[in-house]
């Protein structure tokens, strides 16, 4: 940072004449912003005394010449800003990662932020001030500086801010507003309960004169009676109280929002108050300021992951339901939202059916969200709805969340659904670039959607295929048709008796229909050849579970059943085919399998032998078990057997 003081230092004199006053003129604020960065590299390693005397030398000096604490330039905030300047354009070009650059402002800002309550803990130490209160204050404003300056969640800064202000000021109840980026002043936080409804109430005018006193550049002071435009005594009204102080909440480059204190009854503001009360606002304008920066920078980076991860699920298949849970989840952390609804239109009829909900989601099931999800859906736009805040399109909406963001899913201009969240805490709202991240999420989230949809079709029409396949090859020899359905019913039954999984039984399922599938590639003359077969016949007829996999392996649903079906023909010794893989290395549905097809062949007539009989087969299966048959599986199936009518 040292190399660069030069730079630093002229971004000051750019912003000094800016925070410059009739009492601390441009030079003066430049003087004091050069010595601070002197000694800020020290400061920064933690050896800070020297810098916080400077400063509290200037807060006396202050209050020597009878300044009022809206007269005092807030220094450190010009300095941080100059810093942040230059470090803003070493990024730009490659001399410094983003990364690091953040860290290195949050210390940065400590420390000056120490700066400004060293100078207030020498301006106050000077004052006629009861000591202990005077104490107790001061103590509360370096709290203040060490919540702001930790605090990360911007709801989470703006209730320490409320908090805080209201124990250092010793004023009962304060709240804040912000600007939002639309120029919109909205309630952000308080510390009594029922300021969120109060201030979201108050006509629009009345709002302009709130807003129009925190524009007057210093603290103000409205009270009842006081001459004031009935817009004044109204908004007091509505405020239930007769006087409120109003500070503003501003950087030297811009205006970030208003503090709002009152004791709800009658009284007076002493001077200590207002004081103390405007220096809250320069730290809280730090800390607010602080938090728009981190949140730009989070905001991007969260906008490049989440499109990142959608585009890269677009080259993996997911089954629907997880994949449009993933999305809505990933939505809800997008936009830091609570809960969230994904909603698709039926093809036929195009009702809006509810696919995948996460959080508390009972706003999304009534027919209020429904006629805002129909008109998204319709109108092919965003909707951002606010409690307390008129929507024409939607005059009689009130839906039991602060706030809710829905966005059409559009493919080629043609909606096909609707993803929508929701946030419950108060005063929780969306801001200008949520809007525009949730926008372009939901593009990706349609097109992936429909990916997905059109994978599943397709899988389905060759799953169909594969289906008529195997009835095909059934159908070419009659000694083996209904071979595949009751291999099928032999193996479930075998896995249910050993207590397999669900998921498992199903595997099984599906592997017994299409077990012989490759046997498509093996002409008929060896299939049907009464006769022993040659060697060479039966190598080919060997290879009819490698043809199988290579049939089924475009279909990713159906890759747990590709091991079932290749080793299929192993023996439990190790001398089968097509790996010679032995006991419980092979896969244990394969053993499974193995057991229900001999016995199936062995009970059904071939064109060179006559069915054994039931007897016959399950004795063949006792004198193979251990050798060519799993025992654990040859003994299920035997109790099986035993138990029931051949």
């Amino acid at each position: 940072m040292s190399d660069k003081s030069s730079e630093i230092m002229e971004g000051v004199a750019r912003l000094a004449a800016g925070a410059a006053g009739p009492a601390v003129p441009a030079p003066e604020i430049t003087r004091q912003a050069e010595q601070t960065l002197e000694l800020l590299p020290d400061a920064l390693e933690g050896n800070n005394p020297r810098l916080l005397e400077r400063w509290e030398a200037i807060g006396r000096r202050y209050a020597e010449l009878e300044l009022a604490m809206s007269e005092i330039p807030d220094t450190p905030e010009v300095l941080k800003h100059a810093v942040w300047s230059v470090m803003q354009e070493r990024v730009s070009a490659g001399a410094v990662e983003l990364a690091d650059l953040v860290d290195a402002m949050m210390d940065v800002e400590k420390v000056l932020g120490d700066c400004w309550t060293a100078m207030i803990l020498g301006f106050l130490g000077s004052r006629d001030t009861a000591v202990t209160a005077q104490a107790e204050r001061v103590a509360a404003m370096y709290a203040l500086t060490d919540v702001l300056s930790t605090e990360g969640d911007r709801f989470d800064v703006y209730r320490a801010i409320v908090n805080q202000v209201a124990a250092i000021t010793g004023i009962t109840r304060c709240s804040l507003l912000v600007f939002e980026d639309t120029g919109n002043l909205v309630p952000a936080a308080s510390n009594f309960s029922n300021a969120f409804e109060m201030l979201m109430s108050l006509p629009a005018d009345e709002l302009a004169a709130l807003e129009a006193a925190g524009a007057l550049g210093g603290p103000t002071v409205l009270k009842r009676g006081d001459r004031n435009p009935a817009l004044v005594e109204s908004l007091l009204t509505h405020y239930h109280t007769p006087v409120l102080l109003v500070i503003p909440v501003r950087t030297p480059e811009r205006r970030l929002g208003l503090l709002l204190l009152d004791m709800e009854k009658e009284g007076e503001f002493t001077g200590e108050q207002i004081e103390l009360a405007a220096a809250c606002a320069g730290q809280a304008a730090m800390a607010i300021d602080r938090i728009g920066l981190l949140s730009e920078i989070e905001t991007r980076l969260k906008h490049m992951a989440a499109i990142g991860i959608v585009a890269r699920s677009l080259g993996t298949y997911m089954a629907p339901g997880e994949q449009m849970d993933g999305l809505l989840d990933m939505a809800c952390v997008l936009v830091r939202a609570d809960s969230g609804v994904l909603l698709l239109a039926e093809e036929m009829f195009g009702e809006l059916k509810l696919e995948a909900h996460t959080g508390t989601f009972d706003w999304a099931t009534g027919s209020d969200f429904q006629g805002v999800a129909r008109w998204v859906l319709n109108n092919g736009e965003l909707v951002l709805w606010r409690k307390g805040i008129g929507d024409p399109r939607f005059v009689e909406l009130d839906l039991p969340v602060q706030a809710v963001l829905a966005a059409p899913l559009k493919v080629r201009d043609k909606g096909i659904g609707v993803i929508a969240v929701a946030s419950s805490g108060p005063g929780e709202t969306y801001s200008a670039e949520d809007l525009q991240m949730f926008d372009n999420f939901s593009a990706q989230v349609a097109v992936s959607i429909e990916n997905t949809q059109l994978y599943d079709r397709l899988q389905d029409t060759y799953l169909g295929a594969i289906g008529a396949l195997a009835a095909a090859i059934e159908a070419r020899d009659p000694y083996t048709v209904g071979h595949s359905a009751r291999v099928t019913q032999y193996a479930v039954a075998i896995a249910q008796s050993m207590g397999l999984a669900t998921e498992e039984v199903e595997d099984l399922r599906l592997a017994g229909l299409l077990h012989d599938l490759g046997k498509i590639g093996i002409p008929d003359s060896i299939l049907n050849k009464p006769g022993r077969l040659s060697e060479e016949e039966y190598s080919a007829i060997k290879m009819h579970p490698a043809l199988s996999m290579r049939i089924i392996e475009p279909l990713p649903q159906l890759g747990n059943i590709i091991p079932i079906i290749y080793h299929h023909h192993e023996r439990f010794d190790g001398h089968g085919y097509i790996e010679g893989k032995a006991g419980e290395t092979i896969p244990l549905g394969a053993r499974i399998i193995a057991v229900a097809d001999s016995y199936e062949a062995m009970t059904s007539d071939r064109p060179y032998r006559s069915a054994l009989t039931r007897e016959q087969a399950m004795a063949e299966l006792e004198r193979c078990s251990g050798t060519q048959f799993d025992p654990l599986v040859v003994k299920h199936f035997m109790e099986l057997l035993q138990s029931t009518v051949a």
